[in-house]
């Protein structure tokens, strides 16, 4: 079977630690992070993958990545919003064109969206 992993523009290691690591709970896979030169590393939460690049050229920020049919998205939500994280409140909300759809949109500190749902 064919394996599609996104791969999203960053520019702050520690930044992209704080946000997919620590607030939203990816686990880092894997990093390659030479002295003076830039960072590539996948995340995974939940089996779905992500990889981050601060490698000019290999991405544009501004991406979108689904997660979809993610179990549990009210809690996960809450967990989130109880953390406090500074600079991200996310909403939750139902979809108009599916209205069984939960939805809850996080953008990261380079501008890419991370999109959880799920049907309940």
């Amino acid at each position: 079977m064919v394996t599609v992993i996104p791969v999203l523009r960053a520019f702050d290691y520690a930044k992209l630690k704080e946000f997919y690591v620590d607030w939203l709970g990816f686990t880092i896979n894997w990093e390659h992070k030479p002295d003076n030169a830039p960072f590539y590393l996948q995340v995974s939460l939940r089996g779905g993958l992500i990889e981050l690049s601060e490698h000019h050229g290999d991405c544009s920020p501004g991406a979108k990545v689904f997660f979809r049919n993610f179990e549990g998205l009210e809690a996960f939500h809450a967990s989130l919003r109880a953390k406090n994280y500074t600079y991200n409140r996310p909403g939750l909300e139902r979809v108009e064109w599916s209205p069984n759809t939960l939805e809850m949109t996080v953008i990261d500190p380079f501008h890419n969206q991370v999109i959880f749902n799920e049907e309940v």
